[in-house]
């Protein structure tokens, strides 16, 4: 499948596949989940580095969720042009869930997401 001709009903599953792991808070389940979102040398790179593989997205995974406990991902609709998909999100707690907001730009390789660049908006 060429990048281009992804059907946007799948680049909408796997970005729900995407948020629906960032906001599970149980490690056990991420190993299966990674490997129906992710290709398996997934890279994730947002303002602190570049996670490389599932083990290294797993650690990433760890660290946002530990630095910000009772946080879940919001995500909106995402959009697909020509080989890069954005979907853009809010991050934050019950009362406040865009207390952060960001995007993020993917690819998809295969059927999985294949790379994820993540932004976060500066107040």
């Amino acid at each position: 499948m060429e990048p281009s001709t992804v059907e946007i009903g799948t680049v909408q599953r796997l970005v729900d596949l995407h948020f629906d792991l960032w906001n599970d808070t149980d490690p056990q389940h991420w190993r299966d989940k990674f490997s129906q979102v992710y290709t398996p040398d997934i890279i994730v790179a947002d303002y602190a580095g570049m996670a490389r593989g599932y083990d290294s997205v797993a650690q990433l995974l760890q660290r946002v969720q530990g630095q910000h406990a009772g946080f879940v991902f919001s995500p909106q609709a995402a959009t697909w042009n020509h080989g890069l998909g954005r979907v853009t999100w809010g991050y934050g707690p019950d009362r406040q869930p865009a207390l952060v907001r960001g995007e993020d730009i993917f690819t998809i390789r295969d059927g999985k997401l294949a790379s994820l660049h993540v932004f976060i908006e500066k107040p």
